[in-house]
């Protein structure tokens, strides 16, 4: 798509036409991009001078690829369900001329509509040139985080003054235990069920299965199914080496490097539970400490609207937030690399994540 960071027309128009279809969605076709090496160059981009930069990545863990260039284009979302609507994406395409549709660097009205429902086809209209910028390539911002569901699932076991409760049980007023701050009051909770189908247009929300013992020794003391995005207390030296502090929290779609974590590709059917506190706290499920609902940007748009309004409520600042505005998490908040990194260390050396 581009040589010398100057994108060719015609390779642009060439993307331009329907992805998708009826027979063939493409809530089927969904990939995982995994970094390879972006480190040359402009480190926290993949950049588009393949002569000074080889910036590398990999589909569902395969060959490597060196990626060319990006590109946005204007076009048409149509769901599995026949609605539509129209928006700015991004294309992110190989040396080799192939093409992946990407989500956004950060939040944005592009990022809700890819996750809004299961997407049945895409339509590139026409390029889209921002701030005249006519066939000038684009590096890739590396981070990007597609908005999930930060939750627990039913049957996980919160501890409570009455022992381990399953949080399904768990009802607005209940006292549950944190690590900093004792007994605290569940505010608000909620919960959402994903189908056989719904997991399968979006495997991006399988939940990742912790068993028993794969933090620490006896921690978690049975497998713990927690949704991707959903943060677990990490405790350890090379935490502490890494970001001067002991104690981070990560989310557990990051660790799946450590052995006895897993996406849990045999789940037909999840019921994710949520429950908000008056501050981001850690509680206790299943023996491992883990993270109550965070109210950052990013974690409220996955509640839904319903639930969203039930929140505002109860926490009417939240309304009235500077969009951009993160809450103080209970914990340093790892970024995706960051916490994958860490998991890596942590297998390389075989140290275990709660010490």
């Amino acid at each position: 798509m581009e040589g010398n960071g100057v994108l060719s027309e015609t390779a642009v128009n060439n993307l331009l036409g329907t992805y998708g279809s009826e027979a063939d969605p493409l809530y089927q076709q969904v990939r995982t991009w995994s970094a390879i090496d972006y480190s040359g160059g402009n480190s926290s981009d993949y950049d588009i001078d393949n002569e000074t930069s080889n910036d590398t990545f990999q589909i569902d863990g395969g060959n490597a690829q060196s990626f060319d260039a990006l590109q946005y284009y204007d076009g048409t979302i149509t769901y599995y369900d026949g609605t539509s609507v129209t928006t700015t994406l991004q294309v992110a395409q190989d040396v080799n001329g192939e093409s992946y549709i990407v989500p956004p660097a950060s939040a944005s009205s592009y990022g809700d509509a890819l996750e809004a429902k299961a997407i049945e086809s895409i339509t590139l209209t026409s390029p889209a040139w921002i701030n005249s910028d006519n066939f000038n390539g684009r590096r890739l911002t590396a981070e990007r985080e597609v908005v999930e569901f930060a939750c627990f699932t039913s049957g996980t076991l919160i501890r409570t003054p009455d022992g381990e409760v399953a949080i399904e049980k768990l009802a607005v007023g209940d006292p549950v235990l944190t690590l900093d701050e004792g007994y605290q009051i569940v505010r608000w909770i909620g919960s959402r069920r994903l189908s056989a189908e719904d997991l399968a247009a979006r495997p991006n929300l399988r939940p990742i299965r912790i068993r028993a013992g794969a933090l620490g020794e006896g921690t978690p003391f049975s497998d713990l199914l927690v949704s991707p995005q959903h943060r677990v207390l990490v405790r350890s030296k090379i935490a502490q080496n890494m970001f001067g502090t002991a104690e981070v929290l990560v989310a557990a779609k990051q660790l799946l490097s450590i052995e006895g974590i897993d996406v849990a590709t045999d789940v037909t059917q999840v019921d994710y539970v949520h429950f908000l506190m008056e501050d981001h706290q850690v509680v206790i499920s299943n023996g491992a400490e883990t993270e109550s609902l965070y109210t950052g940007p990013q974690a409220l748009k996955s509640v839904g609207p319903a639930a969203l309004e039930e929140i505002f409520l109860i926490f009417p600042e939240l309304r009235d937030r500077e969009p951009d505005r993160q809450p103080e998490g209970a914990r340093t908040l790892l970024t995706g690399r960051q916490g994958r990194e860490m998991a890596e260390r942590h297998a390389r050396k075989s140290r275990a994540l709660v010490a």
